[in-house]
């Protein structure tokens, strides 16, 4: 009321920009020709976070979510998005290609104005990625029930194409190796291949160019790429280039598998006439 001076707030070393109060604490924000922004404590004026991530001056700031966050714009344009608690930068916004001078927040919307004549307008969408997360997670859930299911019940066919489905490389090698175990395997594990999608066919070329870098899983790797090589799908694999790179991979450690294996034979056949003579 008196315009008398209350305190100073020390520790930017160029210009200031902008200067905001929280709408729900007794502490105000910052932004200088130095690149950051910081927070400040009102009843001693001590700096109580520094928000460092800007490669140019930070031309404006402003509250959102209650206080609970920070947004702030820079000379090159992008517009940042930080957590006041822990200093961390949530988003990152790029949509400007010149300074961005000015930030307005309206509910879950923020519209930020720069020198390249636009003013973009951006929502908050955190509420319906939380709700996907939520319901992604659901369906994982009930997906790996349903392969534990599948398991149980001895359907292994079923399980050998969900388990492709949910990204689960080890459990699709356990199937595999129950579909071989039992009579005819590599005739049914043919079956399971011929119905499989041409992206499912390039994730299982992915498992079995890492199931091959391992020597105790030789025998089953091999076994699933000959059945794939002998499926009808193995009639579009020479005119689709997206799976050369997992041929590729392939070869190394298959060569490798082969001269051990014939090393080994040529040592048992010495070993036998060894024994015979």
């Amino acid at each position: 009321e008196k315009g008398e001076l209350l305190g100073v707030l020390r520790g930017h070393k160029r210009g200031i920009w902008s200067v905001r109060f929280s709408p729900v604490d007794q502490c105000v924000a910052t932004t200088s020709g130095d690149a950051l922004m910081k927070l400040w404590r009102l009843s001693d004026f001590s700096c109580i976070r520094t928000y460092e991530g800007h490669s140019a001056s930070v031309l404006n700031c402003q509250f959102t979510t209650q206080g609970k966050q920070l947004l702030s714009c820079c000379a090159d344009g992008l517009v940042k998005l930080w957590d006041t608690q822990t200093s961390e930068c949530v988003a990152t916004l790029d949509e400007h290609s010149d300074k961005c001078w000015a930030l307005f927040v309206k509910d879950d919307t923020v519209i930020s104005g720069a020198a390249d004549s636009l003013l973009c307008f951006w929502r908050d969408v955190t509420a319906e990625e939380e709700a996907e997360v939520i319901e992604e997670e659901k369906v994982a859930s009930e997906q790996q029930q349903e392969l534990r299911n599948l398991l149980f019940q001895g359907r292994y066919a079923a399980a050998f194409s969900l388990s492709i489905t949910l990204n689960m490389p080890y459990k699709c090698l356990t199937v595999a190796e129950k579909i071989l175990a039992v009579e005819d395997g590599t005739n049914q594990l043919r079956s399971v291949i011929d119905n499989l999608g041409l992206d499912e066919i390039e994730t299982l070329l992915e498992y079995l160019a890492t199931w091959n870098t391992n020597s105790k899983h030789t025998i089953t790797s091999q076994t699933v790429l000959f059945a794939l090589l002998s499926s009808r799908k193995s009639l579009d694999f020479s005119s689709n280039p997206k799976l050369r790179v997992h041929w590729e991979a392939l070869i190394p450690y298959t060569e490798r598998h082969f001269e051990r294996l014939t090393k080994l034979q040529q040592n048992s056949t010495f070993l036998q006439y060894t024994w015979d003579r």
